[in-house]
């Protein structure tokens, strides 16, 4: 429930606070006085649309706060998922800062956020109604809502049972539709991915075969020269000859033995045997290692032409399936794993449409038990709403709730529905939007919504004027309805009509003063006999006295 709203710097108002109480709270004043602009902080204070444009005149920033308490559990719930933290108090603060310069602040119990989080956080807590949101009754998709919202919990349940069919039924026509496209160049895919899968498994790769086979072919091709340099090496090192008439290993094994005897004179050069040793025996071995090798190096022209042909096949394939042979490898497992499925897709399309059928059916009965329980909650609306029509003087209208049964199901069902109105005896029943003058409508609005105070979470109410086009005792009607509403909800109403004002708990005057050269809007909350004087001003009289004066204390009277 909104406990109080403050405003500062907004249009005509400078600096005020009203606090609401439960039930029905009304706002009344001359026309201009500034009823509207109160309103329509309290829409920006919960998340509507703020402009610069609303900043009073001279000022630089205009501040709009709205408190509400208690906080109900989903809120609360809400206010923990955004990370916003609960006030002590169980208070909930929403508070806007509007600067002409661009910077505008929103926050949520003094928390800064943004406003995204800020609606969020303010979300169902402020319902508003004008002449302008009266228009959605109009609208034939809004009268399946109301009619669900009148079915309660048991329709709302069945309506999520039926959006999950409807889901899964679509994702698989969907899908089942994307496979059925496809299977048209299946056979043109079939063909391509099998020859490339036979030209791949032709070739007989293995991993690293082309880096492998790259090393060969440079031996091979340089195995002459492959040959003088390990000969080189061999005579060097073992074998003597040509320039080198005596071998390294000759010459290093003359060292060693030097080296012992050396030892025998002098023990302090025995420390350098072991490494000159090791160094002979390294030779020795390297000598042999490299005799062996040039045994087996031997100029083969057929393996060399194969490897030529064997990389050129390689590198074709590389052109087309991957930069190396593990990439054409990965790419062969791919073809095979497109043409299994492609080949099986026939299986996949049949398995497709025996689901999409279960499904279906699922959706067609769940959806024809929904139609069935509006049916019923129908039957109850009709009689609920001719019930508060009554209430409101609309004794003589006809009301039935129309149905259409969709070509196809949708998310929420197979039904169209639409309200269907004869305000007048012996008319035929017609839509709403053809019939209903906007007084008829305001009270139609009315007796909906009276119907749904029960049902609807919304604490507080705001009814904007829809009291207008409605007259005479009409109006006396449409403040006992307000005034019920008022027992289940937090009602605040601007309203011209004393016949409304009278249902008052809380009754607000709304007045513009004007001092030096600037206008001020300026609210008060009215006693009992602030009250008689605005309704006998209300009433046409501009005297405290008179028959105006008897009519104000009547309405009271009658009221209490």
């Amino acid at each position: 429930m909104l406990r109080s709203l403050y405003i500062k710097n907004f249009a005509l108002i400078d600096d005020i606070t009203v606090e609401f109480g439960p039930g029905l709270n009304v706002l009344t004043g001359e026309t201009g006085a500034g009823k509207s602009i109160l309103l329509g902080a309290l829409q920006v204070a919960v998340g509507g649309r703020a402009s610069a444009e609303y900043i009073r005149a001279g000022e630089d920033k205009a501040v709009v706060q709205a408190a509400f308490e208690p906080v109900n559990a989903d809120i609360q719930e809400r206010l923990e998922s955004l990370g916003i933290q609960p006030s002590e108090d169980g208070v909930l603060i929403l508070s806007r800062e509007i600067s002409r310069n661009g910077r505008n602040w929103c926050r949520v119990n003094g928390q800064v956020v943004t406003l995204a989080m800020y609606r969020q956080a303010a979300s169902g807590l402020v319902d508003v109604h004008s002449q302008h949101q009266q228009q959605s009754l109009l609208d034939p998709d809004r009268h399946l809502e109301l009619l669900d919202s009148f079915g309660g919990n048991e329709i709302e349940e069945q309506k999520v049972k039926v959006a999950e069919y409807y889901y899964q039924w679509n994702m698989l026509q969907s899908r089942l539709a994307q496979l059925q496209d496809n299977a048209r160049d299946k056979a043109r895919q079939i063909d391509i991915l099998q020859f490339e899968a036979q030209e791949i498994d032709k070739a007989n790769l293995t991993l690293d075969e082309d880096k492998q086979l790259t090393e060969e072919r440079k031996v091979l091709a340089n195995a002459e020269r492959i040959a003088l340099l390990g000969n080189t090496i061999r005579e060097t090192l073992y074998s003597g000859g040509g320039n080198y008439r005596v071998p390294a290993v000759e010459l290093m094994g003359e060292a060693v033995s030097a080296l012992r005897e050396l030892i025998e004179y002098d023990k302090k050069v025995e420390k350098f045997l072991s490494s000159l040793e090791e160094a002979l025996y390294t030779v020795e071995d390297v000598s042999r290692e490299i005799s062996s090798y040039l045994n087996n190096i031997e100029y083969d022209p057929q393996r060399l032409d194969y490897i030529e042909k064997r990389l050129h096949e390689i590198n074709r394939l590389k052109k087309k399936y991957g930069d190396t042979v593990e990439d054409i490898l990965n790419y062969h497992k791919q073809v095979l794993q497109q043409l299994e499925e492609l080949e099986a897709s026939e299986e996949k399309l049949d398995e497709l449409r025996l689901q999409k059928e279960e499904y279906e059916q699922l959706l067609k009965k769940e959806a024809q038990k929904l139609s069935n329980m509006r049916r019923q909650t129908a039957v109850k609306l009709q009689e609920k709403i001719k019930e508060e029509l009554a209430g409101l003087e609309m004794n003589k209208v006809q009301f039935r709730v129309s149905f259409e049964k969709l070509s196809k199901p949708s998310a929420k069902g197979i039904d169209n529905v639409q309200f269907l109105i004869s305000t007048n005896p012996g008319e035929p029943l017609k839509p709403l939007h053809k019939i209903a003058s906007g007084g008829e409508l305001s009270r139609f609005m009315l007796a909906v919504k009276c119907l749904l105070a029960g049902l609807d979470k919304v604490p507080t109410l705001i009814f904007d004027e829809v009291d207008t086009g409605v007259g005479g005792r009409v109006l006396h009607s449409v403040g006992e309805k307000m005034a019920q509403i008022g027992e289940k909800h937090q009602v605040i109403t601007v309203t011209h009509a004393p016949q409304v004002a009278c249902f008052a708990k809380l009754h607000y005057l709304i007045s513009k003063e004007i001092s030096g050269e600037r206008t001020y809007t300026k609210i008060k909350c009215l006693d009992y006999e602030g009250r008689l004087a605005e309704l006998t001003r209300m009433l046409g009289s501009k005297e405290l006295t008179g028959p105006a004066l008897e009519h104000a204390e009547a309405l009271l009277r009658s009221a209490n």
